[in-house]
């Protein structure tokens, strides 16, 4: 059986918590990095939808719609996310949202991000006119 040396118990928890805590603040500022990603192209995704929704509108204008969704839903702040900038354009049916930013991470890491949205303009009256005709060609 082996005998613990009074104190030598402290000196190696001493020399492993550095260590130990390097690794798990890692694992958090992973953890919030991917979280925070993970939370912008959501809200990426959800203007591109909103925006195509007002884009079948005579008067609505879908860039304008999806910046405004955007500034709601980035309204809040992001730990560790900073310089968090958006680009809204449309190209023919097509709105696209982009997220760009960076995460200031635990020991002076810095990661940078760059998520997009895409979504093509609903035209729902349009397409139940080609289901219908596709039913009539098949059945007439």
């Amino acid at each position: 059986m082996y005998m613990w040396k009074k104190g030598s118990l402290t000196v190696e928890i001493a020399l492993l918590m550095p260590i130990i805590l390097l690794a798990w603040m890692g694992t958090v500022s992973i953890c919030l990095f991917v979280h925070n990603r993970a939370c912008l192209t959501a809200a990426a995704h959800e203007a591109a939808v909103t925006g195509s929704w007002d884009a079948i509108r005579r008067e609505g204008d879908a860039q304008k719609r999806a910046q405004e969704k955007l500034q709601v839903l980035l309204r809040d702040p992001w730990y560790g996310s900073e310089d968090i900038h958006t680009v809204v354009e449309q190209r023919g049916d097509t709105l696209s949202v982009v997220i760009e930013g960076g995460h200031r991470a635990y020991g002076g890491l810095h990661w940078r991000f760059c998520v997009t949205g895409r979504r093509r303009a609903y035209r729902p009256v349009a397409f139940i006119r080609r289901v219908r005709g596709a039913g009539q060609i098949r059945g007439g």
